[in-house]
C-alpha cells in the first residue's frame, strides 16, 4: 500500500520532459481521466517573472470575497503538495495520494507522462472534486506548448513580465518568448498583460486581435509609487477603474506594483470589482498576501528571494539598493547551471555594495553549479570577500555568525536554494 511519501518519491523519478509532444500528450492523458479541467472556471497565468506573485494576489483577493479557489503553482519550496492548494492550504496527503494513483493508472496506459504533466493532471482531478469557484493555474514553461494549455476557455488569461529565460526552449528574443507565452490567449477570452515591455506588448496585442480576445495592458503610467519601507510599498492608481485609489502591497520590491495592478485588472475582467465593497475587499486582501520566498523577511534583517534569472536579478539588485541599512549588506547565493551565470554574477557584484558574498551549491541536484565555480565568477567583478561553502547549512551558519544585528543578509539565485534554507535552516 503506497503512502504520500511513496507518491512523492515516484514522481521525483519521472523524467522532467517526455518524448511525446505537449500539450497533445496532455490532451490524451486528460481524456483518459475524464477531462476534469473542462469543469473548472480557470484563471490561466503565464510570464517570465512575477506570475507566482500574481497568482498569490488573485487567490487572496478571490478568497477575501468569499470564493473557494484552487491554486496550482511551481516549484514547491519544501513539500510537493504545496503546488496544489485550496484556499491557500496545500491539499492533504490523502487527497494527493488518491489523485496520484488515478494519474498513475492513466499514465501507465498512455506512457511518456512527464513530471509537470503528472502534477498538473493530479491538480485537475483534485480541483474537480473540490467544489471550486475558480482555479488559478500557473504555466510551467512558456505557454503555447505547456501542459496547462489544455485549458480551452479560460475566464481570463494573464501574462506577467517577459524577459530572456529558458532561451534554449522558448527562443532567444523577447518577441519569440512573448509569442510562446501568448499561446495561452484563447478565442474571445479576455487577456490581461504586463505592458511595461513594448516589444512583448506588441506580440500580445497582435495575438489577441487575431483571436478576437479583449486585451488589457498595464504599464508604468498606470500608477505612481508613493512610499517604500521594510514593510512594503504603496502606490496610487492614475487611471482606469481604480483611479485615485492607494494600493498597499506587503512586499518591498518595486516590480510588485506592476504585479498587483495586473492581478487587479484580472479581477476586473471577472467582474469582481464592480462595487466599492468588492474593491475594499480586494485591496484589503492584497495587504494580506503571502508569497513565500519572494523578498520574504524570515528573521530580522534576513530576506529570502527567488530571483533566478538575469531579469529577476536586476530587479533584486534594485530592491537591495533601495533598502536602508544601518550596517552592512551580505549575499548568500547559488544557482543552476543553465542560467546566465556570467551576467547574474556581474550584476550582483558590480551594482551592489555587499560587504561579503557567500556561495554555496544545491544538494542532490544534477543542475547544481559548484560553489568554487561561482566564487571564480564573482571574483572577476568583485574585490570583497567571497566565502566558499559547498553545503547550504554551513553557508547559512557562517553568514549568520558574521552578520551583526544591524546588518542585512539576502539569500537569492534559486528557488531551490530558498526551499533548502527554509527546510534545513529555519
Amino acid at each position: 500500500m503506497m503512502n504520500y511519501q511513496d507518491a512523492v518519491d515516484y514522481i521525483d523519478q519521472i523524467p522532467k520532459y517526455a518524448d511525446s509532444p505537449v500539450p497533445a500528450h496532455t490532451f490524451s492523458l486528460m481524456e483518459l481521466l475524464g477531462n476534469p479541467q473542462d469543469s473548472l472556471k480557470v484563471i490561466h497565468v503565464a510570464g517570465t517573472n512575477g506570475k507566482g506573485s500574481i497568482c498569490a494576489y488573485i487567490t487572496e483577493m478571490l478568497v477575501g470575497q468569499g470564493c473557494r479557489v484552487g491554486t496550482f503553482t511551481s516549484p514547491h519550496l519544501v513539500r510537493m503538495n504545496e503546488r496544489i492548494k485550496v484556499n491557500n492550504v496545500p491539499v492533504e496527503d490523502e487527497a494527493f495520494l488518491d489523485a496520484f494513483l488515478r494519474v498513475k493508472d492513466a499514465s501507465e496506459r498512455l506512457g511518456d507522462t512527464n513530471y509537470f504533466e503528472y502534477l498538473f493532471a493530479m491538480a485537475m482531478l483534485i480541483y474537480q472534486e473540490a467544489g471550486l469557484d475558480y482555479a488559478v493555474l500557473e504555466v510551467g514553461l512558456g505557454g503555447r506548448k505547456d501542459a496547462t494549455n489544455v485549458i480551452k476557455h479560460p475566464a481570463v488569461s494573464v501574462i506577467a513580465s517577459i524577459s530572456l529565460d529558458h532561451t534554449e526552449v522558448l527562443g532567444d528574443t523577447i518577441a519569440q518568448i512573448a509569442f510562446e507565452k501568448a499561446g495561452i490567449i484563447k478565442e474571445g477570452c479576455p487577456v490581461v498583460y504586463d505592458g511595461c515591455q513594448p516589444e512583448a506588448s506588441a506580440v500580445f496585442e497582435a495575438e489577441a486581435a487575431k483571436l478576437h480576445a479583449p486585451a488589457y495592458g498595464v504599464d508604468h503610467e498606470n500608477w505612481t509609487l508613493l512610499a517604500r519601507s521594510g514593510q512594503g510599498l504603496s502606490f496610487q492608481v492614475n487611471e482606469g477603474f481604480l483611479k485615485g485609489h492607494t494600493i498597499q502591497v506587503p512586499f518591498i520590491a518595486g516590480y510588485q506594483a506592476a504585479n498587483a495592478m495586473v492581478a487587479l485588472s484580472a479581477l476586473n475582467c471577472l467582474n469582481r470589482l464592480g462595487t466599492e465593497e468588492e474593491i475594499d475587499q480586494a485591496l484589503s486582501a492584497i495587504t494580506r498576501t503571502v508569497w513565500p520566498g519572494r523578498m520574504q523577511q524570515v528573521y530580522p534583517g534576513v530576506y529570502l528571494d527567488g530571483a533566478h534569472n538575469s531579469d529577476g536579478i536586476l530587479h533584486f539588485v534594485e530592491t537591495v539598493a533601495s533598502m536602508p541599512c544601518a550596517g552592512k549588506k551580505y549575499l548568500l547565493f547559488t544557482a543552476v547551471k543553465e542560467k546566465d551565470l556570467d551576467h547574474m554574477t556581474e550584476f550582483l557584484a558590480a551594482r551592489t555594495d555587499f560587504s561579503g558574498i557567500f556561495v554555496t551549491e544545491l544538494d542532490h541536484n544534477s543542475r547544481a553549479v559548484s560553489a568554487e565555480s561561482l566564487a571564480e565568477k564573482f571574483r572577476r567583478f568583485y574585490d570583497g570577500p567571497v566565502y566558499v561553502c559547498p553545503h547550504i547549512k554551513d553557508a547559512w551558519e557562517q553568514a549568520m555568525e558574521i552578520k551583526k544585528e544591524q546588518d542585512i543578509l539576502f539569500i537569492a539565485g534559486s528557488l531551490y536554494l530558498v526551499g533548502s534554507v527554509m527546510e534545513a535552516c529555519l
